[in-house]
């Protein structure tokens, strides 16, 4: 429920009239005609349906409910200019912040996010999970994980970090609950296939009809199974035993690890993409660990 607060612009002209006892000087110190001063005084007051001050010849005078007003507004002003400029003085440097993408982001980072905090418990991470590209030199973001492809050549300053390989997986329960084996591609004619939407065609390595294709096989895909928007609902599908997905590895990896996922064929695909690294203009002891970690923890190959 929203507070009845008046603008704030009303009250910082009021505080200003009610210290200096003048219109026109509050108007030279926030900038402002001594009209425009004395407009705000009034639609505070037609705001609040008291009078604030007592316009006597030559003189300013608050009312009682001024004196109470002005009281609460100066201190709440005082606190607000003293928190904000402590803010802007703590050092930016205990956040790093972090572009990637939102598959990325939700299907490698955050799950080991308990990892990094134990190792560094005085890091706070920022994510911003988008699918664009974002300009490192005109933002605030420290780092960016990138999704690049051969035609997409990442910046010389760039870190590699990893391929992707693309394979089926599907929640062991859905094995065991439908009874229908999974010993070779051809047996995926059986199961239901979750899919990536793509309509601007641009993951085909992502799409069942590609995937079969590169790994040798004719089979059709057929208009039966669910589609999804994000790669991370794909995967989520997939866990909760809907069907069969295209994974990608290093991002399923901790799912394969930890048994809600696995991976019942030896055929992989390897796409043409792969993830870099990509350093804005910061460089300091805080980012430079950030980078070590996810370079070790990325390069770890998985638990079979």
């Amino acid at each position: 429920m929203a507070r009845p607060l008046p603008p704030l612009d009303l009250l910082i002209g009021f505080e200003a009239a009610a210290r200096r006892l003048s219109f026109s000087k509050a108007g030279e110190e926030i900038f402002l005609t001594q009209s425009a001063v004395s407009r705000q005084i009034r639609k505070l007051e037609e705001h609040l349906g008291l009078p604030l001050f007592e316009r006597q010849h030559r003189a300013l005078v608050l009312t009682e409910h001024g004196h109470v007003l002005f009281e609460v507004v100066s201190n709440a002003l005082s606190q607000l200019s003293e928190t904000v400029e402590g803010l802007k003085q703590k050092p930016r440097h205990q956040q790093i912040t972090i572009s990637t993408t939102t598959a990325f982001s939700a299907l490698w980072l955050v799950p080991r996010l308990t990892r990094f905090s134990a190792q560094y418990p005085d890091v706070a991470l920022h994510i911003e999970a988008d699918n664009r590209m974002i300009n490192l030199q005109q933002t605030e973001i420290d780092l960016a994980i990138r999704y690049c492809s051969a035609a997409q050549t990442p910046p010389d300053s760039s870190i590699f970090l990893s391929g992707e390989e693309i394979f089926p997986v599907c929640s062991p329960a859905l094995l065991q609950r439908n009874g229908r084996k999974l010993n070779c591609v051809d047996d995926l004619r059986h199961h239901t296939l979750l899919h990536l939407a793509d309509p601007q065609h641009a993951w085909p390595w992502l799409q069942w009809s590609s995937w079969f294709r590169d790994a040798g096989s004719d089979l059709q895909v057929g208009d039966i199974g669910f589609r999804f928007s994000q790669l991370d609902q794909t995967i989520q599908a997939a866990v909760r035993g809907h069907g069969v997905a295209l994974g990608s590895s290093p991002l399923v990896d901790h799912l394969l690890e930890e048994g809600v996922l696995v991976a019942p064929l030896a055929e992989r695909v390897v796409s043409p993409r792969s993830f870099y690294l990509c350093q804005g203009t910061r460089r300091d002891r805080m980012t430079a660990d950030f980078v070590s970690w996810l370079q070790t923890t990325i390069s770890r190959p998985p638990a079979h």
